[in-house]
Formats: structure tokens, sequence, C-alpha cells
């Protein structure tokens, strides 16, 4: 009966470590520099420059936004955007980012063929010790 009973236990304290180790493997991961194709040829950059982390997030027209990210303190794992009031960043895996509300995330896969210069702005958010936004209209900057 003690044989069965040790054997119990020990198979809770397996499947309690195995359950912890779920959990982290199922975490969200840091944002990872790259750059980032999403639905109807949109992309987003995401650098990042002695731990200021930018987004430029720019359409096939050329219109572009340039903002600053930083850690959402209401929502673990996730990302808000300067200038962007509801709209966060969430990094799925190592290759994906998700981006938009929280109740309607959008796909963004890593363009690993394509590289892409940081622009005078991305370079001045980057820079920049302040919350940073700027809109773009014209085609500057476009893939």
């Amino acid at each position: 009966m003690k044989f069965w009973h040790c054997c119990t236990q020990l198979g809770f304290i397996v499947l309690f470590l195995s359950s912890i180790g779920a959990e982290n493997a199922l975490a969200a991961l840091p944002l990872q520099v790259g750059l980032y194709r999403g639905p109807g040829s949109r992309y987003i950059q995401i650098p990042e420059k002695e731990n200021r982390i930018c987004i430029e997030n720019f359409a096939s027209n050329g219109s572009a936004i340039v903002a600053s990210v930083a850690a959402d303190t209401n929502r673990k794992d996730f990302y808000k955007i300067n200038g962007f009031h509801g709209i966060f960043l969430l990094q799925q895996d190592t290759d994906t980012v998700l981006f938009g509300e929280v109740n309607n995330l959008f796909k963004y896969v890593e363009e690993s063929g394509l590289s892409r210069d940081l622009d005078d702005d991305l370079q001045e958010c980057l820079t920049s010790q302040k919350p940073f936004f700027k809109r773009k209209s014209s085609g500057r900057g476009t893939l």
C-alpha cells in the first residue's frame, strides 16, 4: 500500500512540474526585431536600440506611421504603441507578430528575405527619450 501511495504522489509531482513547464512554454516572447508582412500588403518594421523599441507601420501606397513602443502595464506580454489608443503588439512566436485591437489581432509574418534600412524617422524615434509619433503620407521609405 505504501508503494502505491508513494508512486501516486510522485505522479502528481511530475504532472504538476510538467504543467508549470507547459505554462512557461506558452508564454509570449519579447518583441523580435524584424520586418513583418501582414494582410493587404501592409508591413511593420520593429527596430530596437538600447532597450528602446519603435515601430513603422506602412502600406504599399507609401503612407506610414512611426511610433515608440512600450510594454503594456495592464496586459501581460502585450505592447502598446504611442499614438494608437487600443492598438497593441504581441509576439506570438519568433516569426509572428500580432497587431491590432486585443479582440481583433492580425497576424504579421517575418519577411526574412527582405531587409529595410532604418529611415530618419525611425532613427529619430530610437534616439528620442520621449513618447514618439509621426505620420508620413508621402511615398518616402516604401519597399
